[in-house]
């Protein structure tokens, strides 16, 4: 099988887009492949679907290979959408709007993508806004560790300090055996420190059985912005460190609850060609 590919770089969250359109039974099977060392190796695969509904203002779907919602692929395949002039998108003379049908959002996401050169763009998506928050906790190796539980559609993603947890991966299982993994597409955590406003993701998609210490997570920035907000109970504006570089996140604070998101960041476009399978 030959399929053309585009390989991008959002926070080195490295995400390889494919535009063939293929049928969604053949996206896990695919997407493990190309993730594989001996392929063009990745964190995550999407694929470049027409939009479901033929009325709809989306210039394109973003289909991810578990059916999960990523915003760090979201930004990047508005991006690859502005580079390759896939479609077109209003351009107001500096942002290009890029309105996308994404698997695991209800609505659609809007983009905004500003050119910095011919291959890198800062990219911005308006996030679907979390469905749920909560405390949570969870004993482990005879301590009690307490952290921000955040639900989006698809994903959750804990949000808990990194600070005594020794091996990060068990602890993962521990939270893993905890919940009810079957109400989510994807689980991660962020394995957060506080003081330097810096994130370790560590994230596991259920229907590639795939558990990732990703370079750069923007739904688990968006989550610890989220976080952030629901202990302060106030807007946020906050740089996100993280393995792979900084990812901004916006959040606005009305009526006791977080009303709008938006993620922030710089995508590079790193290859394009085929890919055999």
């Amino acid at each position: 099988m030959k399929l053309n590919f585009i390989k991008t770089n959002p926070t080195e969250n490295m995400t390889v887009f494919v535009a063939d359109q293929i049928p969604r039974s053949k996206h896990i099977k695919v997407a493990q492949k190309i993730m594989n060392y001996n392929s063009i190796y990745a964190e995550q695969v999407g694929f470049i679907e027409k939009p479901m509904d033929e009325n709809s203002e989306a210039c394109a779907r973003l289909q991810m290979m578990g059916g999960e919602f990523c915003g760090n692929a979201t930004r990047a395949l508005a991006a690859t959408l502005v580079y390759k002039e896939y479609c077109e998108v209003e351009n107001d003379g500096k942002k290009v709007i890029v309105p996308l049908e994404v698997s695991g959002a209800d609505n659609i996401i809007c983009c905004e993508v500003e050119p910095i050169n011919n291959r890198s763009f800062r990219s911005t998506a308006s996030m679907p806004l979390h469905k749920g928050i909560k405390d949570f906790s969870i004993a482990y190796n005879g301590k009690v560790y307490g952290g921000i539980l955040v639900e989006f559609p698809g994903i959750a993603h804990l949000v808990i300090d990194s600070k005594d947890v020794d091996s990060k991966k068990m602890f993962f299982q521990a939270v893993k055996n905890h919940m009810n993994i079957s109400e989510y597409d994807a689980l991660g955590i962020m394995f957060y420190k506080e003081e330097e406003s810096y994130i370790e993701p560590l994230v596991y998609v259920k229907e590639t059985d795939s558990l990732i210490w990703e370079r750069g997570c923007g739904s688990g920035s968006s989550a610890v912005a989220i976080a952030l907000s629901y202990k302060y109970k106030k807007g946020v504006d906050v740089i996100i460190n993280q393995p792979g570089g900084e990812l901004q996140v916006i959040t606005k604070w009305m009526d006791d609850q977080v009303v709008k998101i938006h993620l922030s960041g710089i995508v590079h476009i790193v290859a394009e060609g085929i890919v055999h399978l």
